[in-house]
């Protein structure tokens, strides 16, 4: 079985991500498989466990909650085309293939939550500019780097999200993949 996650923005950029642990944790603390460093995001929110065949999707006590298909749930098992909902992000499931031809924009606009930031103390600046548009559920495309390895690439699931909140900042803290 072949899990893929696609990933997809508001403006309908998109990404596709091959989960080949059987365990990735989405969360926005360094240590994640996939991570999304914003404050609406919990430092682990939820993870995805590929077992015996089938996909779960556990929330880890997020504070926004993790959604399927815009419901709120726990724990649930995931059927291919699946709508997953992390903070900003939405996740579309694909196993070996299937469904085929998602349209991104329709899978944001199915799957799409609005979401609370949380109040974290430290965030100035830019960082608090981009929670404001989170409050909003406002994001463009300066706030999420999809450039992380291609699907068919070799390295593993790990995933970081870059929310770039400072343009001006030259540094890539970002974890090799």
């Amino acid at each position: 079985m072949e899990a893929t996650l696609l990933i997809v923005k508001e403006n309908g950029n998109s990404q596709e991500i091959v989960l080949r642990k059987p365990r990735v944790v989405v969360g926005r603390e360094p240590g994640c498989e996939l991570r999304i460093p914003l404050p609406s995001v919990s430092r682990q929110h939820c993870e995805f466990i590929i077992e015996d065949g089938s996909i779960t999707v556990r929330d880890m006590g997020s504070s926004n909650g993790t959604y399927i298909n815009k419901e709120r749930i726990e724990e649930a098992e995931l059927t291919p085309g699946d709508l997953v909902a992390v903070g900003p992000a939405v996740f579309a499931l694909v196993i070996d293939g299937e469904p085929s031809g998602l349209d991104a924009e329709d899978v944001y606009a199915r799957g799409g939550v609005v979401v609370k930031p949380k109040k974290h103390a430290g965030l100035t600046g830019n960082a608090a500019e981009a929670a404001a548009k989170l409050a909003g559920g406002v994001l463009d495309d300066s706030d999420i780097d999809m450039s992380a390895p291609a699907a068919d690439s070799d390295d593993s699931s790990m995933l970081d999200f870059d929310f770039d909140f400072d343009d001006d900042d030259d540094e890539d803290d970002q974890p090799s993949l």
